[in-house]
């Protein structure tokens, strides 16, 4: 009987240890990181730890650079409409 307290206690124990760190982790996995921070670790870890403090300092360059995206996959349909015609 002892013996089966004993392997129910680990199984609470690996449960109360895994389930959080696996929600964090699917959580984690759901955000949506900014363009910049997506491409440089250094830039995550700030997202990560202080969105605010990322976004007064990175959030003008972000914005740019979603504009230059967007402009350059606009361009890239426009030539491949022009090839068509």
């Amino acid at each position: 009987m002892t013996e089966e307290y004993k392997w129910l206690g680990v199984l609470v124990f690996i449960l109360v240890v895994f389930i959080p760190v696996t929600w964090q982790a699917i959580q984690r996995r759901r955000l949506d990181p900014p363009p910049m921070a997506k491409n440089d670790r250094k830039l995550y870890r700030l997202w990560r730890s202080d969105p605010k403090a990322y976004e007064r300092q990175y959030g003008e360059m972000d914005r740019s650079y979603a504009e230059a995206q967007q402009a350059k996959k606009e361009a890239k349909e426009q030539a491949s409409n022009d090839q068509d015609n």
